[in-house]
């Protein structure tokens, strides 16, 4: 199964766009990446059982671990009705992306706020919206479309107010940065480096 139907079956109420670009900030597409949030320290497992018993023995210890493809938080585990191994299957860990996903689209109707609380379990907070830009970035998105806008009319009417303004004449200008060469005396000298 390809990554893009795997989203599109597992979590068919998220836009896969979105979600893959959640998993691509998270796990980078790792099905065992894990992330131990109490010591801040990284792990990619070589197989399921390893993972499972490192996540497992760190769980034991008290320790906030995040888990699989969307990285699942160990704290939600139990809400989502998972065990270990059930959130290092990519399915199921995508299915409960979409799950906490779903349920903070409904507390905000606000996508970075959903991002947000997906991240750090507050709509708003400053680190969880920080996410929620790279998450965009991820996606390709610098700046969104408004949501249900429209084109503006000078731009959807041929621009024609753009066929009045002048042409636009580049300035060139030499910069000690970007030249090779250096100004000697009066004159200009190659500068090798």
């Amino acid at each position: 199964m390809t990554p893009v139907v795997m989203l599109e079956q597992c979590a068919p109420q998220i836009a896969p766009v979105t979600l893959a670009a959640i998993v691509q900030q998270e796990s980078g597409g790792n099905p065992l990446a894990l992330h131990d949030n109490t010591s801040g320290k990284s792990y990619r497992p070589a197989s399921v059982a390893e993972a499972a018993r490192l996540t497992r023995e760190l769980i034991d210890r008290g320790h906030s671990v995040d888990i699989g493809l969307a990285q699942i938080n160990s704290k939600n585990l139990h809400g989502l009705g998972l065990d270990v191994y059930q959130a290092l299957d990519p399915c199921a860990n995508l299915h409960a992306a979409q799950t906490v996903l779903m349920e903070g689209w409904k507390r905000s109707g606000d996508l970075r706020a959903t991002l947000s609380e997906y991240n750090t379990g507050k709509l708003r907070s400053p680190v969880g919206m920080a996410y929620g830009e790279k998450v965009f970035g991820k996606a390709g998105v610098v700046v969104p479309a408004i949501p249900g806008g429209q084109m503006a009319r000078w731009a959807a009417n041929g621009g024609s107010a753009a066929a009045a303004l002048r042409p636009v004449r580049p300035v060139l200008a030499w910069t000690p940065q970007a030249s090779p060469l250096a100004p000697q005396g009066g004159g200009l000298e190659v500068a090798l480096r």
